[in-house]
């Protein structure tokens, strides 16, 4: 029997594992008192955090230079100017940088909770931040629209501040990537690049068999359902409902993961662990209008890429109107914003890459093939790559000609810190776009089907309904209902402030830490808790997989239903407005755009000289590293140092949309300017220096010499 323990045992002693036994007991034990004592810790954080009608994760030292509960219409938003820590220094004369933070349920912050994060790196260049956060609660009586018009104020306040420097670059993330759109509609002019981040403009699309939070308002029939929530908390709609909704598209992490990961890794993960929970568990409010808004007119509704979005007082939101370079950062392992939400909207504007020629727009996706929703704003590894590529890249995207383009990032990941960031643009087309996910026509029915019928639920409810919520309507009420939320709970249980039993695990935890000795990852034991953990995480990915699977079908099950779509009327009709597929003046618009370039063939100084020269050198090389662009930039700031960059720029972007039109009549007049131009061989040095610098194939350049050569003794003859 004894020779039987040992074999099972693997040869080694008995005693070898009862000793091992009894070491994983141990540990065990103290992981669980240092376990429950981060989640006191993490109670107590929730607790003052929604006590605190201002507070923030913002990481950085900051000071508010204007409050928005102080305009004429008031709202909850703020906007600080970010102190830059001690040894970086500011330069006013670069282009300033305004993060706006996501309102979605949790406290402001996030944008730069961390080092590495938007914010620290475009201080670490030298630029002015600013930084548009929020109170946890709302000004009574606040609408979305006001919000809209309201938050305009603070951008046209940080373009005041720096009249002589290039138009800002505004950061949205998320939810706060609407309003920075919505702001650059109204006051274009004051823009310069805008990137927005992990932002689901075009809320229809996506694809079947994943990410399937689009499908939960058909679920549920409607945005009754949040008139009626904000209604049980006395007309303020609460933030933990946003939260446990992203919970619950992931319950293997929501339910276990999270907290085992946590457990597992006591030693290493606590002061992480509790910096995130210190935002995410920060629940802020909504007045009832504000969420009702978003959902009727954004989610159920998908009015943003129809062009006809408009507010009560006749001012349009058509996200055309934006004259500054739009860079849309996304994420294929995004379950809040895939790709085919945060990037479909290209697709739904704009018929072919052509027409956003035509239009003189330019517009770059940037796709990372892994991280989740919140790691594209908050994840250390994205702020050490893509944030810093972001920063590195905004004084040189506006060069580029206007078309569609994807940024792509060149330096393997994890080579960041040893080697300079390479990024390159590529060309793209909208049947690029199409590919990260678009919906068929049958698709965007079923959608069509469940805004006409949110729109006749919604009536029932506020007409039959919702007057007994308001007659029985009050605080106390509302107070109960908003802390005895199983979210809420789920912090607060497990804080001293409210169950003093939790003190106990204080003292505790301080002796373990003092005296603690870790056990070996060679231990059986442990080995054993991962493999009972990861099946515990595989069932519930199961689960997830089974459920998600079942919403989907019974989604379109029903609302793609023709009985179902003949009743809304909505069988037989076009399902929704599109931009890209409706008919325009494409001839118009093209002669526009054609007479615009011809009007600059002809060059009239030595720095279009210079460009028309590397226009023509670079012609037919389609991507375009990020390096050419600032050598490009350095070489027309040495050629012209009184001109400033805006008119440099131009310039270079001119150019090159000279020679992709019509390459022979570009090299026919940089000829005839190089015959009347005295100075030209400084335009020759200048363009040999920036092919060595740029690494331009010699005979590219040697050939356009020789062009213009030939067509001098023509003319000399």
């Amino acid at each position: 029997m004894l020779d039987q323990l040992q074999q099972f045992n693997g040869g080694f002693p008995l005693t070898t594992t009862a000793k091992e036994f009894n070491d994983y007991l141990k540990d065990y034990l103290e992981r669980s008192v240092l376990f429950m004592d981060v989640m006191r810790k993490r109670g107590n954080q929730m607790m003052d955090m929604t006590q605190n009608n201002s507070a923030t994760v913002l990481n950085f030292e900051h000071k508010v230079i204007m409050d928005g509960s102080k305009f004429e219409r008031p709202i909850n938003y703020w906007l600080a100017e970010i102190l830059p820590p001690k040894g970086v220094k500011t330069d006013h004369k670069l282009r300033p940088y305004v993060i706006q933070d996501p309102r979605a349920g949790q406290g402001p912050g996030i944008g730069g909770f961390k080092k590495d994060s938007e914010i620290g790196n475009a201080l670490r260049h030298g630029h002015p931040v600013y930084f548009i956060g929020f109170n946890s609660e709302p000004i009574e009586g606040q609408t979305y629209e006001d919000i809209i018009h309201g938050q305009l104020a603070f951008y046209e306040h940080v373009a005041k501040l720096h009249p002589h420097s290039p138009k800002m670059c505004t950061v949205g993330n998320c939810a706060a990537g609407y309003l920075t759109m919505f702001s650059a509609m109204q006051h274009p002019e004051i823009f310069g690049p805008i990137l927005i981040a992990g932002s689901p403009l075009s809320y229809w699309n996506g694809e079947r068999g994943r990410y399937p939070m689009r499908y939960k308002g058909g679920l549920v029939g409607g945005s009754w359902i949040n008139s009626l929530l904000g209604d049980l908390g006395g007309g303020k709609f609460d933030g933990t409902y946003l939260v446990l909704n992203f919970d619950l598209l992931n319950p293997a992490n929501f339910l276990w993961t999270k907290q085992y990961e946590l457990f597992a890794n006591i030693d290493k993960e606590s002061d992480r662990y509790l910096q995130f929970e210190k935002w995410w568990g920060d629940f802020i409010q909504f007045n009832t209008e504000e969420i009702k808004w978003l959902v009727d007119k954004l989610f159920v509704g998908n009015e943003l890429t129809t062009g006809n979005l408009m507010t009560s007082d006749g001012i349009r939101l058509d996200p055309r109107m934006i004259t500054s370079p739009i860079i849309t950062f996304v994420s294929d392992g995004d379950n809040i914003s895939p790709p085919a939400q945060s990037a479909g909207w290209i697709a739904d504007l704009y018929h072919d890459e052509k027409e956003i020629e035509a239009r003189g727009k330019t517009i770059v996706y940037c796709l990372n093939k892994k991280v989740g929703h919140l790691a594209i704003f908050t994840a250390t590894k994205v702020g050490k790559r893509e944030d810093e590529m972001f920063v590195e890249n905004m004084d040189t995207i506006d060069m580029l000609p206007p078309g569609l383009y994807e940024l792509v990032l060149e330096t393997p990941e994890g080579a960041e810190s040893n080697q300079p960031l390479q990024s390159r643009y590529e060309p793209r087309t909208i049947e690029d776009i199409k590919k990260l996910g678009y919906n068929s026509k049958e698709d965007d029915r079923a959608f069509a089907t469940v805004a006409k019928a949110s729109e006749a639920n919604s009536f029932v409810y506020s007409t039959f309904i919702q007057p007994w919520f308001k007659m029985f309507a009050n605080d106390s009420y509302a107070n109960i209902v908003k802390n005895f939320k199983p979210l809420r709970q789920s912090y607060t249980a497990f804080s001293d402030i409210v169950n003093p039993w939790m003190k106990v695990f204080e003292p505790l935890a301080i002796n373990i830490q003092n005296n603690r000795s870790e056990v070996s990852t060679d231990n059986k034991f442990i080995q054993l808790q991962g493999q009972v953990a990861n099946m515990i995480t595989d069932y519930l990915k199961s689960f997830q997989d089974i459920r998600d699977n079942f919403q989907e079908q019974m989604f379109f099950n029903y609302w793609s239903n023709p009985w179902v779509q003949k009743f809304w009327g909505t069988y037989d009709k076009e399902p929704r407005y599109i931009p890209s597929k409706t008919q325009f003046d494409r001839k118009r618009l093209d002669t526009k755009h054609i007479a615009e370039i011809k009007q600059h063939l002809p060059i009239s100084n030595n720095v279009e000289a210079l460009f028309r020269f590397v226009s023509l050198s670079l012609h037919g090389n389609n991507s375009l590293a990020e390096n050419t662009a600032r050598i490009l930039l350095d070489e027309a700031r040495a050629m012209e140092p009184r001109w400033d960059d805006h008119r440099l720029k131009n310039i270079i972007r001119m150019q090159s949309m000279v020679v992709d039109y019509d390459p022979d009549a570009a090299l026919d007049e940089l000829s005839k300017y190089s015959f009347a131009t005295s100075d030209f061989d400084q335009v020759t040095l200048a363009v040999r220096r920036t092919a060595d610098r740029i690494g331009v194939v010699s005979e590219n350049v040697e050939k356009v010499v020789k062009n213009i050569a030939s067509k001098l003794n023509i003319k000399s003859e």
